[in-house]
Parts: C-alpha cells; sequence; structure tokens
C-alpha cells in the first residue's frame, strides 16, 4: 500500500499520517547553522516516516529553515523543512524533526508498513535476539527509543530460543 502526500504535518494536525519507524540511515545534510555559516554534516537518521525524520546532527539549526537531505543508502535528496528541536538534550549533538517537502518513498528505500493504532503513539522498531536471530517488530515510547539509541539495543528475552540477550536494531527494507 502506498501512502500519499496530504496537506499539513502532523505537527500541525496532531495526527500520525504514517508510520514511524526506528532506523538508522546515513544521511548527508546540506544547510545554514543558526549563525548563518553553510555546513555539509554526514550523519544518520533516527525515526522515518514517509512524510520526514528525525535525524541527528552536530550542527544547531532554525525551525521552519529549509536543508537539503541526501540519502547515502539511496542517493536520492530531497528539500525538507525544519520542524524543530525533539528529544533529549546533548551538548555533542541535538535531534531534529525534519519534514518533506516532496514526500516520496524512494527517498529513504523502505517499504512503509500501513498506519495502525498503535502508531499513532509510538515507533515501530525491528529487533533481533542476539542468540537465534529471531526477528521481532516492537512499538517503542520515546523514553525507551532514546534508551535503544545510546546503549545500542534492548535487553528482552526471546519466545523462540529461550534466552535474554540484548537485541539489536535490524534494517527495514
Amino acid at each position: 500500500m502506498q501512502i500519499q502526500p496530504e496537506a499539513g504535518g502532523a505537527a500541525r494536525t496532531g495526527v500520525r499520517r504514517s508510520t514511524r519507524l526506528a532506523v538508522s540511515l546515513p544521511i548527508r545534510v546540506y544547510a545554514t547553522d543558526y549563525k548563518g555559516t553553510d555546513f555539509v554534516e554526514d550523519s544518520t537518521t533516527v525515526v522515518v516516516n514517509y512524510y520526514g525524520a528525525r535525524i541527528r546532527l552536530n550542527h544547531r539549526l532554525l525551525p521552519e529553515q529549509e536543508i537539503r537531505i541526501r540519502s547515502l543508502k539511496t542517493s536520492q535528496e530531497a528539500v525538507f523543512r525544519v520542524v524543530g528541536r525533539v528529544g533529549s538534550l546533548d551538548d555533542r549533538f541535538a535531534y531534529w524533526g525534519v519534514e518533506c517537502l516532496t514526500p516520496s518513498p524512494e527517498v529513504w528505500g523502505i517499504s512503509f508498513p500501513p498506519l495502525g493504532p498503535e502508531d499513532q503513539r509510538s515507533v515501530r522498531a525491528l529487533l533481533r535476539c542476539p542468540i537465534c536471530r529471531a526477528q521481532e517488530v516492537i512499538h517503542l515510547d520515546e523514553p525507551l527509543l532514546e534508551s535503544i539509541q545510546e546503549l545500542g539495543g534492548l535487553l528482552r528475552g526471546c519466545v523462540k530460543c529461550g534466552q535474554t540477550g540484548i537485541w539489536e536494531p535490524v534494517p527495514y527494507s
């Protein structure tokens, strides 16, 4: 099922328009920082959806400014609007919510699953058991998502093998 763009973002309406996926994709950002200095920074996404992403940058941006993002996975490029700074504050980097001005599934190279009821308040993550390699999609709230980002995984038991370990995120395709 392909999602078609709608007018007005989730930040404006308070309703999610597509599934958010916890996935780290390599990106290159072309922008101007809050001091007016042009920069190019290689970084990663933290969460992506059909209409935008949460990205991590060392540079500070301004809400409403336009930036260009190139997916290093797909080599596709698009112009995004900075919605604002999101997530935890860190001296080394900041998280930014960005909305694509011309949404397209080709930018991220991901097939987005249909929006479900849980997706209004959570982010989907595909995790893999470190022992038997079983994979499972789970819904994460924001604090748990931040914890996985910091620790690189989530300690949990596996129904398939019965063992407990640090489940790591795996890429969506």
